[in-house]
């Protein structure tokens, strides 16, 4: 037999379970620009050429973004922010996220820029697929989370024995492998290092067709949070250009 105060804790537990409000959602706010590695090593004062650098000169950097200060004719307008599908955001242990990214270039925004509401705890998945082939080659990453602004080369981690904030990874290979039930547990979580609520994959184009892409992996923390990536990209070594009338046009750089 229940005792009548027992009935009385119950029906108040359920009665507060039903008149529980959901969680709040928070704001997350995204910013990515695309330029030319030149622009973004004029910047760089010594020392913050190394990889997991940061200092004055990468802060200028980000503030010539912000600011509109950043010329325009270095940024790259053929590769712009897009979120993940749903079946992509799936495979990578994120959320499909619903919202209109605003493009940079023009004005003084320098940024692509998105704004969005998640649950804490979960993260979202954003994509940069160049329409051209050059430049093709993703060479350097700063980006910006919880810590200061800090400059990464891509490196490849396929061992899995360390996770990094920026990784390489062939395009490939990630095409290949997606869908497979153990893909982020196995392929993905063991190298992607997301400590700062930010990380990035290079994703290398394999014969230098066309150009690498660019995944990005924002956090959902406790609180509202600003993540901003800068993408350098540079030609690469084999890029020619084919041979033109009345004289020979070859690039290689």
């Amino acid at each position: 037999m229940i005792r009548p105060h027992r009935v009385l804790t119950l029906a108040s537990l359920a009665l507060a379970a039903l008149g529980a409000a959901p969680a709040a959602a928070i704001e997350y706010r995204l910013r990515v620009a695309n330029v030319r590695d030149v622009a973004f090593t004029s910047f760089l004062e010594r020392g913050e050429i190394n990889d997991g650098a940061t200092g004055p000169g990468l802060e200028r950097l980000e503030s010539s973004l912000d600011t509109g200060g950043f010329p325009r004719a270095v940024l790259l307008y053929d590769r712009h922010l897009q979120a993940a599908s749903e079946s992509t955001a799936r495979d990578y242990r994120a959320v499909a996220v619903r919202a209109d990214v605003k493009p940079g270039g023009e004005g003084k925004d320098r940024w692509d820029e998105v704004r969005w509401e998640g649950t804490p705890g979960e993260q979202s998945l954003w994509i940069i697929a160049p329409q051209g082939r050059r430049p093709g080659a993703l060479y350097r990453v700063a980006i910006h989370g919880r810590g200061p602004v800090r400059h990464f080369l891509p490196y490849g981690a396929s061992s899995g024995s360390y996770a990094l904030p920026v990784v390489r990874l062939p395009l490939n290979y990630l095409f290949s492998r997606e869908g497979d039930a153990d893909f982020w547990t196995r392929r993905i979580a063991p190298v992607i290092d997301l400590t700062e609520g930010i990380g990035v994959i290079a994703a290398a184009q394999d014969g230098g067709v066309d150009a690498d892409q660019a995944y990005i992996l924002v956090t959902h923390g406790a609180v509202p949070a600003t993540s901003t990536a800068i993408l350098a990209w540079r030609e690469r070594y084999n890029d020619r250009e084919s041979p033109g009338k009345g004289f020979l046009r070859i690039r290689l750089r």
